[in-house]
């Protein structure tokens, strides 16, 4: 009966907050961990971890979140400081800014996109490495070139 199911986990960790189907909420949500979302809520939700929104999940809100695998619907702003992952049911009709974005065939997306701080920098903060001058080739045959 309280036995484990299948599909309960996401990502990397087991799932530990639930917004089923059926469930609305209306406010700020502010967790940790990893959540998952089938139901539908409005207003802010800014999640220190992963969250899944699952192909019935509906949000109308802002959100927040070190990463999200995107499967149902988004109206809002999202700001990811990892990956976002736009699966191919997925509808996002807002701007996001992520470190690393995946975009599958199939998925919707309507709104700005650009980086975060976190993408922008290389490792360690260093500065990114200089590319260097292209040096002239050789002269076209028949063409003016270097003086023998």
């Amino acid at each position: 009966m309280f036995g484990r199911r299948q599909g309960d986990t996401a990502g990397s960790g087991r799932v530990q907050t639930v917004i089923g189907e059926g469930t609305e909420i209306r406010g700020t949500i502010r967790s940790t961990g990893v959540m998952r979302i089938d139901g539908f809520l409005e207003g802010t939700l800014e999640h220190a971890g992963e969250l899944v929104v699952g192909p019935q999940g509906r949000l109308v809100a802002k959100v927040r979140a070190k990463s999200l695998a995107l499967a149902g619907e988004i109206r809002g702003d999202v700001q990811v400081e990892g990956k976002l992952e736009l699966l191919a049911t997925a509808r996002l009709h807002g701007n996001i800014s992520a470190a690393q974005l995946v975009v599958h065939e199939g998925a919707v997306f309507e709104g700005r996109s650009e980086p975060n701080a976190q993408a922008s920098r290389t490792p360690h903060g260093s500065a990114a490495p200089e590319v260097p001058e292209p040096h002239p080739g050789p002269a076209a045959p028949g063409g003016p070139g270097p003086r023998l």
